[in-house]
């Protein structure tokens, strides 16, 4: 009889921290606070200044483009309108990234500002300060998810242990990225809203899989998916707060689902997956 392979000599602590982290990730799934969770975990392991999620994808005319799904960093403020700029106008020519291929393996590319073009160094990498770059990208059903971080001046360039741990924690937070986007879209660049070229999975699938909610309880449900405060839906509806839960009652009630939580878990478990491999 074959030994049993071993198991790799882990620490307690190293397990716990690594499972809390990306646990924190995926309860974030879906609200506001996504970017900065994945933020605020991923900087734990390797410093940077700012990180950027995006995904391909293909308009209904078959050009290909790039969904931007959020970015987050110490400067806010720099880090949201350079890249709305750099999405709005200039992601889909960018050719910095046609080296990661359309293979379904994890891949890693290390970017130095000194090495790309100088329209977009000029553009983005001198704006944004940025002089080192780590982008890693991966198929997730169909679609290919990428994650970017960037380091300014004041950091040294990534080292080959930081670009080695952060290609392994992309394997499971490029997932997340995925299902956190199947939920809530991609983001317009033009206002930072979500695009409404990807139309929220929730408001699709929910009246095709169960035909018995009302359009006011799936706008409701889906608003709670997008992070929506019932005060928040109230204004946005021109409902009193109480109106809303109302709706959420019943909704809950058709759905089979007690709580927010259970309806995000509800939506990630049946989902459609065509969604994702249409790119849209």
């Amino acid at each position: 009889m074959n030994a049993a392979p071993s198991s790799p000599e882990l620490q307690f602590s190293q397990v716990a921290f690594m499972t809390e982290m990306l646990g924190d990730i995926a309860q974030a799934i879906g609200t506001p606070q996504f970017m900065q969770v994945v933020y605020e975990r991923l900087v734990r392991f390797a410093d940077f200044d700012a990180v950027h999620l995006d995904y391909d994808r293909v308009s209904p005319s078959g050009q290909r483009g790039i969904g931007w799904i959020g970015s987050y960093g110490r400067d806010r403020e720099l880090v949201e309108r350079v890249m709305r700029q750099y999405y709005r106008s200039y992601a889909t020519e960018d050719a910095t990234y046609q080296g990661i291929g359309g293979e379904d393996d994890m891949k890693l590319m290390q970017i130095s500002a000194q090495k790309v073009g100088s329209e977009l160094r000029q553009m983005f990498f001198d704006i944004g300060d940025i002089h080192d770059e780590c982008v890693i990208a991966g198929v997730t059903n169909g679609t290919r998810y990428s994650i970017s971080m960037a380091r300014s001046r004041s950091l040294p360039s990534f080292s080959l242990k930081e670009l080695t741990l952060l290609k392994q924690l992309a394997h499971v937070v490029l997932p997340l990225a995925a299902a956190h986007k199947r939920i809530i879209g991609a983001i317009s660049p033009d206002d930072g809203r979500p695009d409404t070229s990807d139309n929220n999975l929730l408001a699709q699938w929910l009246p095709q899989l169960h035909g018995k909610l009302t359009s006011r309880e799936t706008h409701v449900c889906s608003s709670f998916i997008q992070g929506m405060t019932t005060p928040a839906i109230a204004q946005s509806m021109g409902l009193k707060p109480s109106t809303v839960e109302t709706y959420a009652k019943r909704a809950f009630v058709k759905l089979g689902v007690e709580s927010r939580r259970q309806l995000m878990a509800l939506v990630l478990k049946n989902a459609p997956q065509r969604h994702d491999s249409d790119g849209a």
